[in-house]
Formats: C-alpha cells, sequence, structure tokens
C-alpha cells in the first residue's frame, strides 16, 4: 500500500491501491480533473470532506489517479484550512511529506483560490511587484538594483529559495502569495551552453510560462543575437530578419522563443522578448576573450585574435547599464512584443585588443590566428527599441571597456 502519510490523519495515495480499505475516510477527487476548469464550490466540498474527518479523528486518504497533483493540491487545501496556516505553507509541507516537488499549476491554483478566495489579487498596490528569477547573477544583480531605484517592488529569490529546474509550484505559490504583475525570468542553468543545459533550460522556461498564463502575469524573457548566429558575414538585423540559429546556444534561444509563440497561441500570455547583443560590463567574466585579452596584456604576453575566412571576428558588445535601462523601460511602459537591443556597431576582437593593450600601456603584441570557417558579424538594430521605448545605447566600447579597467584595476 503506497499511502504517503502527511500528518498521522492525513495521507494521499492513488486511487486503486486503497479501494478496499475500511479503516480509513477515503477523499475522492478524481471527478475534478487536473487542468484548468474545476468550479471552486467542488473543490471545496472536497476540502471541507477531509477537514471533517480530521476534525472527527479520522484518518483521511485523499486519492486521485496517481496520487501526485489533485490529491496533494486538495490534501494542501484540507492542511490548511484545518491547521489555520497559510496556504504556502500547507504546500511545502505536502512537498516534503510525499516527496513530490511538482504538483500542477491548475488544480493547485483552484485549491489554492478556494482557501483563500480572489483577495490578494483585487488589492490595491502603491507599486508594481516584479519577480525576477536569476537575481542573483551578473544581469540579475544590476536589474534589481534598477528596480528598486525606479519604485518597483521587486522579490529576488536565490536559487537555494527558488530552483525552478525543479517544477513550477514553488514560483507559482510566490508569485500568488506577493500577488506580482511581472516576471522577468534571467535564470539559466549553471552551465547554458551545451546539451544538456539546452533541455534544462527550456524546462525552467516552461515552469515560468505556465506561472504566467495561470495567474495572468506578464513577463520579460532575454533572448539574444545568437538566433541570427547561423548567418555568415555582416548583417545589421531588426526584428523582422527570420531566425537562424547556430549552435546549442543558438538553438536554445530559438526554441525558446519558438515556445514562448506557443504559449501565445494557446494562450493570453503577454510577453517581452528581448534580443540583445553581448552584454559585458563590471561583475561579470563575459564575453570571456575580453577576460582573457586583459591577462595577456597584464603579463605582456601576446594577444591572439582570430581572423575567419570571410572576416576577423566582430561584436557588437553591449554595456550593462544600456541593457538594464531598457529592461527599466519595458517594465516602466509594460511594452509586449519583441524588441532588438544592442549598439549597432561591431567592433573586431583585434580592435578590442587594441584598446585593452593602450590604455593598459602594455607591450603585448597583437597576433591574429586564422579560422578555416565563417563567422557571422551580428548588429542589432535598435530603431524600434528607440521608437517604443525611447532607448538608444548610451555607451560606446571605448568608454565601456575604459570603465570595465578601472573596476578591475580596483
Amino acid at each position: 500500500m503506497s499511502i504517503r502519510w502527511i500528518t498521522e490523519l492525513l495521507g494521499t495515495a492513488p486511487a486503486a491501491e486503497i479501494r478496499n480499505l475500511t479503516e480509513m475516510e477515503l477523499v475522492d477527487v478524481r471527478d475534478l480533473v487536473d487542468k484548468a476548469g474545476n468550479r471552486p464550490d467542488a473543490v471545496k466540498e472536497k476540502i471541507l470532506a477531509g477537514v471533517q474527518c480530521l476534525r472527527n479523528g479520522s484518518k483521511a486518504v485523499v486519492c486521485c489517479d496517481y496520487g501526485i497533483s489533485r490529491s496533494n493540491a486538495v490534501a494542501a487545501g484540507i492542511l490548511a484550512v484545518h491547521n489555520q496556516i497559510p496556504f504556502l505553507d500547507a504546500v511545502r509541507m505536502v512537498q516534503e511529506k510525499t516527496g513530490e516537488t511538482e504538483i500542477k499549476l491548475a488544480p493547485l491554483e483552484a485549491v489554492r483560490r478556494a482557501v483563500e478566495g480572489d483577495a490578494s489579487n483585487c488589492k490595491v498596490k502603491d507599486r508594481r511587484t516584479i519577480l525576477v528569477t536569476g537575481a542573483r547573477g551578473f544581469i540579475g544583480t544590476a536589474v534589481c538594483k534598477q528596480l528598486v531605484a525606479n519604485q518597483f517592488e521587486v522579490i529576488a529569490p536565490s536559487r537555494e529559495q527558488l530552483d525552478i529546474e525543479m517544477g513550477s509550484t514553488q514560483l507559482n505559490l510566490l508569485a500568488a502569495q506577493y500577488n506580482v504583475d511581472c516576471i522577468i525570468h534571467l535564470a539559466n542553468p549553471r552551465v547554458y551552453t551545451s546539451n544538456i543545459a539546452l533541455g534544462k533550460t527550456l524546462a525552467m522556461l516552461r515552469n515560468v510560462l505556465e506561472v504566467c498564463t495561470t495567474l495572468d502575469i506578464s513577463m520579460v524573457y532575454p533572448s539574444g543575437w545568437e538566433i541570427y548566429s547561423g548567418y555568415v558575414g555582416k548583417l545589421f538585423v531588426d526584428e523582422t530578419v527570420p531566425a537562424f540559429a547556430h549552435g546549442p546556444y543558438g538553438d536554445t534561444k530559438y526554441l525558446a522563443e519558438l515556445m514562448i509563440q506557443q504559449f501565445q497561441r494557446t494562450s493570453d500570455l503577454r510577453c517581452t522578448v528581448m534580443r540583445s547583443s553581448p552584454v559585458y560590463g563590471t561583475g561579470s567574466d563575459r564575453p570571456k576573450f575580453i577576460y582573457n585579452f586583459i591577462d595577456k596584456a597584464c603579463h605582456s604576453e601576446p594577444i591572439v585574435t582570430h581572423h575567419y575566412l570571410n572576416a576577423d571576428a566582430e561584436l557588437d558588445l553591449l554595456h550593462i547599464d544600456d541593457f538594464t535601462d531598457a529592461i527599466i523601460r519595458v517594465c516602466i511602459q509594460k511594452y509586449i512584443g519583441v524588441i532588438n537591443v544592442g549598439t549597432g556597431i561591431t567592433t573586431s576582437t583585434r580592435v578590442i585588443a587594441e584598446m585593452l593593450k593602450k590604455e593598459l600601456g602594455s607591450k603585448s603584441t597583437v597576433q591574429q590566428k586564422q579560422i578555416e570557417s565563417y563567422t557571422a558579424c551580428i548588429s542589432m538594430n535598435y530603431q524600434k527599441a528607440n521608437r517604443v521605448l525611447d532607448w538608444k545605447p548610451k555607451i560606446m566600447i571605448e568608454e565601456g571597456l575604459k570603465q570595465l579597467l578601472l573596476d578591475h584595476q580596483k
């Protein structure tokens, strides 16, 4: 028998495995659906039946087909009502005792509403509340700082507090608890350029998308120039240029955008996709080549750059302050859509090496290595961002590198 006891009197189990039990009361929730559409009165009836059992001192087992989503959601509702504890605490207790980290959001949300009502969604707030995943990362740290400066209420859970690789349940409850208006999804797997990371990234994104559609929360998602990385040669891209990704990371961003589009087609998802050129600045070790160049220059060692069959390696580098400014403007204006952000200018790695060498007074030589393949030199056309957000980059590469070196030398 696979009853998973949450308390001495309350457990959950698959219905088929406890059909003939007579020494305990069954709360059969198989007539509820494990998706959206359960009526509040039907859900409340199940909760009250379980509560009555506990008040009578009887053992109660909540059962559904597999003993996972509907049963655990209703069990959390029973615990919350009977013990008079917050629903979030009840769910955590159910997850801890049953070992089920994921409960489907639709039945869970139906139970939460049956327990708490819709009062939380009717509160009049002085400030919009934004939840940031990946808040402790390079971009997340900068974004949170500017959100606070612009009078947003910011929820910034750490990975230890909220691991969205494990499912959407905790994120859903956290967003509901704080009446979140928007989620800025910046979290990535720790290693995010491998084939394994592709699957993890998409799973994390889907968890966030499910929460946004379940609670009617808008979303900001940072895509990137990599969705154009399959092109060869110099290209000045606006939002109308078809995606043409290359490599695991580019494929990941492309598939992520397709998933967002699918949610937009099948639900009322409100999402802003921000395709940025590579972001650099103090607080990050990316792009790696910049820091490799700095290290070589500081030790007067040769700096090696790459020349491909069609061109030098070139990048449109965007300073973190400019990217953060674009995100804040999206949040302030509640813009929904796809926008490209960058400086619109590519700079070769050879030129960057010369800039760093000059600023550091280095005796390094700058050398080039021939690469027997072709490269994409993508610059981002930011005219739409300028039009809809009144945004344009303010920090060009020379100033950005000088600032980076000053911070690096402190």
